[in-house]
């Protein structure tokens, strides 16, 4: 359905992406002078003898992200005309048996060293995207005996979205080893949402960095691996409007013919010989409750009129287990990958960085 779709943000989508740890080598070798306005106290790490650990302090990333997500959907009310019908279709009686998303496109993200162990950034994403979702309609009986079960429907909807998100990465360093956890938040706009989407990232990450070349000391590879945390932050639930038959063209015949063959089919019953009173008596009350059932959905224009929802979705698995790398070509560029695969997300991250220093004042 194409309310769904705005499942995907995912990110949606357009998912905030995490900063390396500050294992790249600078132009900081041989002065004891640090010359770039930041980060702060980049001087007393020169003072220890530590100027050639640090990154160049600004830089600029762009990279292609795509990524897969289950997700669940918890709460969905409908209303037509301003009629509420949420007793006729919510979560139970649509019965999602499959809600996923796909997202891809460019993150572009700007960050500035602060604190020798501490970067902050800005980021904004323009991600294209696929809901992907199937639902087989099921009524019950207070007994919860199924009194109508339609044939299980899907269907796919596309979707643009616009992220836009700050964040924070702090670092540690020790031999060629490292460590970094990183923080960010964004937030999503799309056209078929009311509301934005908050979305929260938290990572741990840990690597060891190996040259590639002992003539060229800016020239090496770090390989790391780690955890991500990542879900959806203060969502109660969006709104949004959707034409049911834009999506699900044949949901209105197929609703209105499968429930005449089950009244149809209790009725055979009923007029049987051989039917006991209590049989018949159970019969009539599916009846009863399929034909308003039937008589509520038609009358509401449901499958042809512009419908208003309210929706609240979660990912099915909000921790994954990441692996990527960091390849600095010279103290200006950096090639980065991240990938992750598990049962209900896959996530593939592969971009470019550049960097480069602002000097103060007086400084050449």
């Amino acid at each position: 359905m194409k309310q769904l779709s705005i499942l995907l943000l995912a990110a949606l989508f357009t998912l905030p992406f995490q900063t390396s740890a500050q294992e790249l080598k600078s132009d900081v070798q041989d002065s004891s002078v640090y010359p770039y306005v930041l980060p702060v106290w980049g001087q007393k790490v020169v003072d220890k003898g530590f100027g050639d650990q640090l990154q160049l302090p600004f830089g600029v990333n762009l990279n292609y992200v795509n990524v897969f997500m289950d997700l669940d959907i918890t709460e969905f009310g409908l209303e037509v005309g301003g009629r509420d019908f949420s007793d006729v279709l919510n979560v139970e009686t649509l019965n999602f048996t499959q809600v996923s998303a796909t997202t891809n496109g460019l993150n572009f993200r700007a960050d500035a060293w602060v604190l020798p162990f501490l970067s902050v950034y800005g980021l904004m994403s323009a991600v294209t995207g696929g809901t992907q979702v199937a639902l087989q309609p099921t009524w019950k009986d207070a007994t919860g005996e199924i009194i109508l079960q339609l044939p299980e429907f899907s269907s796919e909807v596309e979707f643009d979205a616009r992220t836009y998100g700050i964040g924070a990465t702090l670092v540690f360093g020790w031999n060629n080893y490292f460590l970094s956890t990183d923080f960010n938040y964004s937030r999503t706009d799309t056209e078929l949402l009311e509301n934005q989407v908050g979305y929260a990232t938290l990572s741990a990450r840990g690597g060891y960095r190996f040259g590639l070349s002992q003539k060229k000391k800016d020239l090496f590879i770090a390989p790391y691996a780690g955890v991500m945390y990542r879900n959806f932050v203060g969502s109660k639930g969006n709104s949004g409007g959707i034409g049911l038959d834009e999506v699900f063209p044949e949901l209105d015949a197929t609703f209105n013919e499968t429930v005449d063959a089950k009244i149809a089919s209790n009725e055979d019953i009923i007029n049987a010989p051989g039917t006991t009173p209590a049989e018949k008596i159970k019969l009539q009350a599916q009846n009863q409750a399929l034909t308003t059932i039937e008589e509520r959905v038609n009358e509401s224009g449901l499958f042809s009129t512009r419908v208003d929802y309210e929706i609240r979705k979660e990912l099915v698995q909000t921790v994954t287990f990441q692996m990527g790398f960091n390849m600095q070509i010279n103290k200006n560029w950096m090639l980065r990958g991240e990938y992750s695969l598990s049962d209900a997300q896959r996530f593939l991250l592969t971009g470019l960085q550049y960097r480069f220093g602002v000097k103060k004042k007086g400084m050449k």
